[in-house]
């Protein structure tokens, strides 16, 4: 009797350390990231900061690659071992790649306008109480403005739905750079009445601007990596899923996400952030292997 539980006490320790064993390790290639984490002049950007946080606890090489966004996307979608940071994940994403839980997250979509626009006292009549302007009354006007917005890009599920219904109220733009915010020098010089973007991306801007609040934005924005739908990608975001769960325990980790949000926005964020990664995720199509 003592000699089989001492097997079942060796069998049970062997179990949990196979249990408790790293993920096996993945080679990466990251896509469309040098422009933010090698800037021409000024600080590394916070979104950047977050990201070579999250790599130098990759346990496996990694590669960066610089190609625009554009050809990233494309690019992923058939590399074995790719994955592009910094996207929102959406149900036609979903059909293309494999998405890790979030990693961070931005405050809400906003309209963006020149401070002297000549939107500004229609804008302020429609705002509501709160400050708040719904777009989808603003697309509705007779003459509305003309909003400028990038091709290939997700505002966020109610906000995409309108922009897909009232489209000929849009200027659109294929993004052809790294750059998120190419729509600011439209909006600079005057071809289009005002754009949406995130507020920190606008107030980068060595332009003034007055930011829009809407009531169809989504509170937060979550940021996913997207990796390419293969047995490998499979892998990289189990590993990268892993390193986040454990940096979401990190105050260190969390002061360097809330650098891209206001203080009043710090506890928001934070409870909606840990929140999406308590929710179960829903199982993705399966990889053939």
């Amino acid at each position: 009797m003592r000699q089989s539980a001492g097997w079942c006490l060796i069998i049970t320790l062997m179990f949990m350390q196979c249990s408790n064993s790293p993920l096996q390790a993945e080679p990466l290639q990251l896509v469309d990231t040098l422009a933010s984490l090698k800037p021409r002049a000024g600080e590394i950007p916070a979104e950047a900061q977050i990201l070579q946080q999250l790599l130098s606890l990759y346990p496996s090489s990694y590669q960066l690659v610089d190609i625009s966004r554009n050809r990233a996307r494309e690019w992923t979608k058939t590399a074995g071992n790719a994955c592009i940071p910094w996207l929102r994940k959406t149900p036609e994403r979903e059909r293309d790649y494999l998405f890790t839980l979030p990693y961070m997250l931005e405050s809400a979509i906003v309209l963006v306008t020149l401070p002297d626009s000549p939107w500004q006292r229609q804008l302020e009549q429609l705002q509501d109480h709160s400050g708040r302007i719904s777009l989808q009354q603003l697309l509705r006007l007779h003459r509305p403005p003309l909003l400028g917005v990038e091709k290939n890009r997700s505002y966020g599920a109610e906000v995409d739905a309108l922009l897909l219904q009232y489209n000929k109220a849009l200027y659109t733009r294929s993004t052809a750079g790294e750059f998120v915010g190419s729509m600011l020098p439209m909006l600079q010089k005057g071809f289009v009445d005002l754009m949406l973007e995130y507020p920190k991306i606008a107030r980068r801007s060595s332009t003034a601007l007055r930011l829009w609040p809407l009531s169809e934005a989504e509170p937060f924005n979550l940021v996913h990596f997207a990796c390419s739908r293969s047995a490998q990608g499979e892998k990289i975001v189990a590993l990268l899923d892993q390193i986040i769960r454990q940096q979401a325990s990190q105050p260190s980790y969390h002061q360097l996400m809330f650098k891209t949000l206001a203080p009043a926005e710090h506890a928001a964020a934070l409870h909606y952030w840990k929140q999406a990664l308590t929710i179960t995720p829903k199982a993705q199509t399966p990889v053939a292997h």
